[in-house]
């Protein structure tokens, strides 16, 4: 029979042989050898009093182990917390650790960053290709107390919104530069700066100044529905370009005067009719 001792110090160099009374000779040493999660002893095809040192070796180190005495019969299979089948608890000097909270598993398609990836110059080349990576994340991490703080499942960021200059205005935080719990921290953390500097506005609500004059949040600007030549049409007019009183006021004149209203429209540049006559034929 073949006895196998493997340990993580130098004593599994002396741990081979192929006789019952090297066996126990090996394991003795390892009884008063401290414990560690790194030493692992196995036996394979040993004599009953073999099998019983190796049990009391893997008992004295913190493992589960099952009966000690050759009548008890063959160990009992048991888990890593040191209990076997059958209810019964052996002391262990191992503390097992085991995850309690409430998580997944996620690949992240661009990346995990981390302080190192946040420089610039240290971002994943080439930046817009994907860098899988693959991570447990807890569940409730996607939530936010905050309306203005949301989770860009596309882009795998958390985006800061506001309103500042009549505009709304955006900013992520993206995993692949500052990585999974950083990237949350670092956005609400530019949300109170921004309070503090005082750049936090309300949003702008524009009334219409008359029916069919309103306000195209989305083009910024004044939208004037009119009739042409019989035809209905629309012209809009920046607020980026005339100030928000300004592009009302422009709006509201050209309904008033759909054909030329303040500012009439450019017409295209056409060849001269003369030049477009077609000479007449003798």
């Amino acid at each position: 029979m073949m006895a196998f001792c493997l340990a993580s110090s130098a004593l599994a160099r002396r741990c081979t042989t192929s006789r019952l009374s090297t066996t126990t000779s090996c394991l003795l040493p390892l009884l008063k050898h401290q414990p560690s999660s790194l030493d692992i002893i196995q036996i394979r095809r040993a004599p009953p009093l073999g099998r019983l040192a190796a049990r009391t070796a893997f008992a004295s180190r913190g493992f589960c182990a099952g009966p000690t005495t050759p009548d008890e019969g063959q160990g009992a299979a048991c888990d890593e917390s040191g209990s076997s089948e059958d209810g019964e608890v052996i002391s262990s000097g191992v503390r097992v650790y085991r995850r309690e909270r409430d998580e997944h598993q996620r690949t992240f398609r661009w990346g995990i960053g981390s302080s190192f990836r946040s420089r610039p110059e240290n971002r994943f080349q080439p930046v817009h290709l994907p860098h899988h990576m693959e991570t447990v994340v807890r569940n409730d991490y996607y939530e936010s107390e905050n309306p203005n703080i949301v989770w860009d499942e596309l882009n795998e960021s958390w985006e800061v919104y506001w309103y500042e200059n009549n505009k709304l205005t955006a900013r992520p935080f993206p995993v692949k530069k500052w990585g999974i719990e950083r990237a949350k921290v670092e956005a609400y953390a530019w949300y109170e700066h921004l309070g503090e500097e005082g750049r936090l506005k309300e949003k702008t609500v524009v009334e219409a100044p008359e029916p069919g004059v309103f306000y195209d949040t989305r083009m910024q600007g004044f939208v004037s529905l009119i009739w042409k030549n019989g035809r209905p049409e629309s012209r809009i007019f920046s607020a980026t370009k005339y100030g928000l009183d300004g592009a009302r006021s422009l709006a509201v004149a050209k309904k008033a005067d759909p054909v030329n209203g303040v500012l009439p429209a450019h017409r295209r540049r056409r060849t001269p009719f003369v030049i477009r006559r077609k000479p007449a034929q003798a």
